[in-house]
């Protein structure tokens, strides 16, 4: 299941990235109706990891990271 949240999400962030409108993904508060918190959990690592993945292999200068139980993408030029 936690894959599948990571992979959505992925996909809603490349569009993101695409119009410049990044910022905050997989809130534990969005989906704990629906998958558990470990779930929510295992989704933000895997989402990290593609999300990171996807600009070094693309020389983009954004990174994903952890923060408040969501994943941030922050550009590294600006912080």
């Amino acid at each position: 299941m936690g894959n599948a949240l990571a992979y959505e999400a992925f996909e809603e962030m490349k569009e993101d990235i695409k119009k410049e409108e990044y910022g905050v993904y997989l809130d534990t508060w969005e989906y704990e109706d629906e998958y558990s918190h470990n779930d929510i959990e295992i989704a933000r690592d895997k989402f990290i990891e593609l999300a990171n993945g996807y600009f070094r292999v693309n020389m983009m200068n954004y990174e994903a990271r952890e923060a408040n139980e969501n994943v941030y993408i922050f550009n590294k030029n600006t912080g």
